[in-house]
């Protein structure tokens, strides 16, 4: 039970120090979506609207985080 998040968290400190915390936060907001799948592919729940829902909310609140302000 631990080495399987062990693993995740050390990659995941990785993907920081590489790409910068900046990067790291955007990616941070995928954590439900990715909680969703997981969930789809290890337990066999299959996928609901309100997952899809959530995705499209998540993109589009990043894209707009992601504007350059003129």
């Amino acid at each position: 039970m631990a080495i399987g998040p062990s693993l995740i968290a050390y990659c995941w400190g990785l993907g920081v120090n590489g790409a910068g915390p900046t990067v790291a936060a955007f990616f941070a907001n995928f954590i439900p979506l990715f909680t969703a799948l997981l969930s789809a592919a290890m337990l066999g729940e299959p996928p609901q609207f309100f997952h899809g829902l959530a995705f499209a909310l998540i993109v589009v609140g990043i894209e707009i985080a992601a504007r350059r302000r003129l």
